[in-house]
């Protein structure tokens, strides 16, 4: 049984040795980096002021200079109240919609998409109200 542990070792160790290896060449890191991400970088969430919702932020870097930024708002399950999320921003950058979370719909994402900022830059803000 030695005979064939050492026989393995050897064979592998030939056979690995016998392959060329695989050379990558990669761009300078100075370079541009131009492809698009497919997976949105999502931050840790964060505790709403009123303490109804939680809310996160993601970025994902679309190629060429231009960045989705999105905010996330969830309701907490013991909440029972609607919470209407308005005039919400990023930087400069206004989202035209608003949203509702409430209990069967606690969910909510918006994006924006430009070419001005970078994924660290920029502050989100919105209003929250309680709807009737």
């Amino acid at each position: 049984m030695d005979y064939f542990a050492l026989f393995f070792f050897v064979l592998s160790t030939l056979s690995a040795t016998a392959m060329p290896p695989n050379v990558r060449h990669y761009e300078s890191s100075g370079d541009t980096f131009n492809e698009s991400d497919r997976t949105i970088t999502w931050r840790p969430w964060h505790n709403g002021p009123e303490g109804y919702f939680r809310f996160r932020i993601g970025d994902r870097y679309l190629g060429h200079c231009e960045w989705e930024h999105y905010l996330g708002f969830a309701q907490y399950v013991a909440s029972v109240k609607a919470i209407k999320l308005s005039m919400i921003h990023l930087g400069s950058e206004i989202v035209t919609e608003d949203v509702v979370i409430r209990p069967g719909l606690r969910y909510a994402i918006v994006k924006v998409t430009n070419d001005t900022m970078t994924a660290h830059k920029g502050v989100w803000s919105w209003t929250a109200q309680e709807v009737h």
